[in-house]
């Protein structure tokens, strides 16, 4: 929490950071503590997730839904379909009791070409959320779902509770794809193995000591009010949009894994980003072979290795820096060297009061998106990937689990290990 009271915080944002202004001159619930913002662009699943909302156990404060019906100025059937899907949810709302679930429709359809996606509509609703919360003062948890998953059944109690007892600055909730649902039996399959990929990738960050490993997935993310304002709130990148966000807002703030309920996302196909579940699954149909590959292990064992002397990066001088960056692997030799690492250590040295600080501050520079970018560097110069179901097996075995063979096994192996996960593995600032 924050000296400034939210409407200060939300005033100075919006000056600096808003893309519109407030479009809801209702006021909010003074009850209010949960906001959900669903993006819609041409969604014709709308009904099936706002029937999963209200079909939740109901949450003791009132919960506000934005629904945000976007597209660009050269977008017209899609904003004929949106209209068509907003007929469809006000006919929905006439039929079922919505008391605890409070809709509110944000039509954006002149967005410009230039920046009109996901990122945009994401940041519209998440703005209007920030000042619906700062109209009552309160720091509550703006919660980001998308309009073609369902949610658990306690899923608006879950997210109440975390924000009534921990109010953390960012989460992520815990979610599952349903393949069984799916009619295809190759879309099936390709779930299966794109779920295994992203828990592989982020349970083998996790064991390489990487403190910020986490899933990014839009649908299954939140941030308090005030933890959004400060962290200057939602980019509008047209895809990646959520993996850029929770880098830039996990480190400021207390981070929590919510794994006591659960968002189930699509498994449908989609071509209107370049990546994410809807084309990977597009990919998967043309080349069911490639989705098949992961990181090969060696990568993330190389970096295990970085992540280890981090601690003596604050207590060294340039002399001993270059003779601690001989003693690592040469992949990681080689992309320090790219990225100018020596110079920026010791600048980040050289304004750091504490260990605390500079653990803090390398870690601003060593992002997530750069730690992505050592593995490809490995893809790309020294270890090329290998069988997905291998890797995921091996990974297994460091933790100690028994080596399941089947993806589907592997899948639920991994599963549960991320149920276990209430907390980002943020590592223990100390000078060691």
């Amino acid at each position: 929490m924050h000296a400034l009271s939210l409407s200060v915080i939300a005033e100075r944002y919006a000056r600096r950071f808003a893309f519109c202004a407030p479009l809801i001159s209702s006021p909010p619930p003074a009850n209010m503590r949960v906001c959900i913002v669903i993006p819609c662009y041409n969604e014709p699943q709308l009904l099936r997730t706002l029937d999963s909302l209200s079909q939740c156990k109901p949450p003791r404060h009132t919960v506000e839904v934005l629904l945000v019906f976007n597209c660009g100025l050269h977008e017209d059937l899609v904003r004929s379909s949106n209209r068509l899907t907003y007929q469809q949810v006000t006919a929905w709302v006439e039929e079922n009791d919505t008391h605890r679930l409070r809709l509110h429709y944000l039509w954006q359809d002149q967005l410009p070409k230039k920046h009109a996606g996901v990122g945009l509509a994401r940041k519209i609703g998440m703005d209007e959320a920030l000042h619906r919360f700062a109209r009552i003062n309160y720091p509550g948890m703006i919660v980001c779902l998308d309009a073609d998953c369902t949610v658990a059944a306690n899923y608006l109690q879950a997210l109440e509770r975390v924000q009534d007892e921990l109010s953390p600055g960012s989460c992520t909730v815990y979610f599952e794809h349903q393949p069984q649902l799916l009619q295809d039996k190759a879309l099936r399959e390709g779930i299966v193995y794109y779920e295994l990929f992203l828990r592989y990738y982020v349970n083998a960050l996790a064991y390489s000591g990487y403190p910020y490993s986490m899933h990014t997935i839009g649908s299954s993310m939140t941030v308090r009010a005030d933890a959004y304002a400060l962290s200057g709130g939602m980019n509008r990148r047209k895809a990646g949009e959520d993996f850029y966000f929770l880098h830039k807002v996990v480190p400021l703030e207390s981070f929590h894994n919510i794994t006591d309920t659960s968002v189930y996302p699509s498994g449908r196909i989609s071509d209107r980003v370049p990546f994410g579940t809807g084309k990977a699954q597009q990919d998967w149909l043309k080349a069911p072979g490639k989705r098949q590959l992961a990181y090969h292990p060696d990568s993330f064992c190389d970096l295990k290795k970085l992540m280890a002397r981090v601690p003596e990066l604050y207590q060294t001088d340039r002399e001993r820096l270059l003779l601690q960056i001989k003693t690592l692997p040469e992949t990681v030799r080689m992309f320090l060297e790219e990225q100018g690492f020596e110079d920026k250590i010791m600048e980040i040295k050289g304004s750091s009061t504490s260990y605390q600080v500079f653990h803090k501050k390398f870690f601003a520079w060593f992002d997530g998106f750069k730690a992505l970018k050592f593995v490809h560097y490995c893809k790309d110069h020294y270890y090329k990937k290998c069988g997905l179901v291998q890797a995921c097996a091996w990974l297994l075995e460091q933790y100690g689990h028994s080596a399941a063979i089947t993806p589907i096994a592997q899948l639920e192996s991994y599963r549960q290990l991320d149920k276990k996960r209430t907390v980002v593995n943020l590592t223990k600032a100390s000078s060691g």
